[in-house]
């Protein structure tokens, strides 16, 4: 079986592009410091500070820029993913920010308090079997279904 090649990993310019798609919707978060850790590891650390971004979790930052990359006609068919938490909540909540459709596929057993921000942001649940095989078909029925990217 051939292999597929590696995608080519963005530029700086990609970069710069994906800050200014997501610049009106993504919060800027501190960055912290903390003198006794640093003396600790003998290193200066710095802590990004994304529980404080918009649904809690760095992973908007990426779903935002997709969801904004999209061209309209894409975009009108929706969103699908599969995510057990913080990947489905934030594509949902930049999905609800452009006003589609976003669906997630969840495995049983998922956090009940994850799900909830799943749903609160207007994201229709898809339940499957738990394990990667699973979700990953259940994904690609969906996305047959519904035509989402």
């Amino acid at each position: 079986m051939p292999m597929t090649p590696e995608p080519a990993l963005p530029g700086f310019d990609d970069v710069l592009d994906a800050a200014a798609r997501i610049a009106t919707h993504a919060r800027v978060t501190p960055v912290a410091r903390s003198q006794r850790l640093d003396a600790l590891a003998g290193a200066e650390l710095f802590f990004k500070c994304e529980h404080q971004q918009r649904g809690g979790a760095f992973k908007f930052r990426g779903a935002c820029n997709a969801v904004q990359a999209l061209d309209a006609e894409t975009a009108a068919h929706g969103v699908v993913t599969h995510s057990s938490g913080n990947h489905g909540a934030a594509l949902a909540l930049a999905a609800k920010l452009r006003g589609i459709a976003c669906h997630v596929v969840v495995p049983e057993g998922a956090n009940p308090a994850k799900l909830e921000a799943i749903i609160g942001h207007g994201a229709t649940l898809h339940r499957c079997a738990p394990g990667i095989a699973a979700r990953e078909a259940a994904c690609a029925d969906v996305q047959r279904d519904t035509g989402a990217t």
